[in-house]
Parts: C-alpha cells; structure tokens; sequence
C-alpha cells in the first residue's frame, strides 16, 4: 500500500546506485527485500506511484512524473563514478523505457536501464479495466501480478485493486512499443512467468537491441518474491557480467502470449 513521500530512499550507500520503479499496483516499498539482499555499497531509492490522479495517468505523463521525482537521482549520476541503474519492475519497466526515451544525452551516458519483467510490445489493459473487482482479482492471481500479502479476498478488493486499476490506465490505450532508446539497456525475465517467458523476453531484447537479457529463478514478481536471486542478477548487470541466456528454441515449454498484460 502506498503513501508517504513521492521518492523514498531504501538502503544507504556510495560504491553503486539503484533506482526502482514499481509494477502496476505496488509501491516505493515493494523493493525493500531487493535493497536489503544487494550487496554492501549499494544506494537504493525507489519511486511511489503518484496519488494525485484518482483515474490513472498515461505512460507519457507518468513517465513525466517519475522523471521530476527522480530529477536529483538523474543529476547526480551524471557525476557518480560508479554504475546507476534505472529498474522498472512490470509497468514500470515500460515507464522506465519512456523515460530513457524522454531524457538527456547526458543521463543516457551515465544511467544504465533494467527493464525486468517488462510488458510484451503492444500490450494493452482496457479488457482488464473492463472486469469487476472479483474476476479482476481472480484474473490478475492467475498471472501473477499481486503479491501474496494475505487477508483474503476482501482485503484485496479494498486495499491492492483501487491502486491496479489506476496503475494499469497507462496501458490502457496503444500499450508500449518496444522502440530502442540512446540509453544502455538490460531485460530481466523470470524464468516461470507466464505473462513474459523466456523465450518472449530474448526477443524483445533483441528488438530493443538490449545489451544483455538475463533470466531470474521465480515468476513475474520475483522481485518481492525471490529478492536474493534479483539482487545477484542487478549486481551483476551493474558490474558487467553476463549470464548466458538460452536460446528461443530452447524455451518453448512456457507458452508466449500476445495478449493483455500488466
């Protein structure tokens, strides 16, 4: 759940930055056990989806509010000596595609960009918008894009729904297109998700003419659920080692689908 200021700072330190951006429906906080399993060094800030805008915002004007929230993280990479990186988790791997779209020569240079789990091109959340609060629930358990924080189905409706709805009007309309930016670029994919496999997740970087494409053990929010596994794999993007990645042809056990997302 969110409130609280718009930029929340997670974990102190001076030798590597990170930068998250949160999935439809989560918040700043979601990245507290990411923060907690990097490694000593690391400075961690995170984003709190805005609260002003009772009916959504498009991921144009999201991604201009993230980016004056974030203006300070953005100024000050440019001066850092160690690896900045932008995460953006779900949809907010799309709005942080957006934003590298959007910014400087100069943050492009000095900010590396890590689209994890990020929405296939294309996708749109007008059928999702369209459904009642229980098959939206039920729906959106099925793909996985609601932690397991307990107190049953009507604590969900109350509490995690309001904030997915808003959340996925910035994928209500023509989705996102998946359109290389100036910016270094990183996809990050779980190796049990559903919504992006594998397979999926290495074309898509390779029409994002991404530098690397990693996979994560866990589904699509295994960055609340599996953190120590997402904090190796953020680690080592930001020091520049690569795993290999197995090709399309060998992944083909989770089926790709090219529908509605979030």
């Amino acid at each position: 759940m969110r409130g609280g200021p718009e930029r929340v700072v997670l974990r102190e330190g001076a030798a590597a930055r990170l930068i998250c951006l949160p999935f439809a429906g989560g918040s700043a906080r979601s990245f507290v056990r990411l923060a907690r399993h990097l490694p000593d060094g690391w400075q961690v800030t995170a984003a709190q989806p805005p609260s002003g805008a009772p009916d959504g915002l498009g991921l144009d004007d999201l991604a201009g509010h993230y980016l004056a929230v974030l203006a300070g993280d953005l100024a000050a990479a440019r001066r850092f000596e160690g690896p900045t990186l932008l995460l953006g988790h779900s949809l907010g791997a799309a709005v942080a595609h957006r934003m590298a779209a959007l910014w400087p020569a100069d943050v492009a240079d000095a900010v590396g960009v890590v689209l994890s789990a990020p929405p296939p091109p294309g996708t749109v959340t007008a059928g999702l918008l369209a459904l009642d609060d229980p098959a939206l629930l039920t729906e959106a358990g099925r793909r996985g894009m609601l932690p397991e924080l307990g107190g049953g189905p009507d604590f969900a409706i109350r509490f995690l729904l309001p904030e997915l709805r808003r959340d996925l009007v910035a994928l209500g309309g023509a989705g996102w297109r998946a359109e290389p930016v100036a910016a270094e670029v990183h996809v990050l994919a779980g190796t049990q998700d559903a919504l992006l496999p594998p397979a999926a997740a290495a074309r898509l970087a390779d029409a994002l003419g991404a530098r690397s494409c990693r996979l994560v053990e866990g589904g699509h929010l295994y960055v609340v659920e599996q953190p120590a596994a997402a904090a190796r794999a953020v680690d080592a993007l930001a020091h520049g080692r690569r795993a290999a990645f197995p090709s399309p042809d060998s992944t083909t056990s989770v089926p790709v689908r090219d529908e509605e997302y979030a």
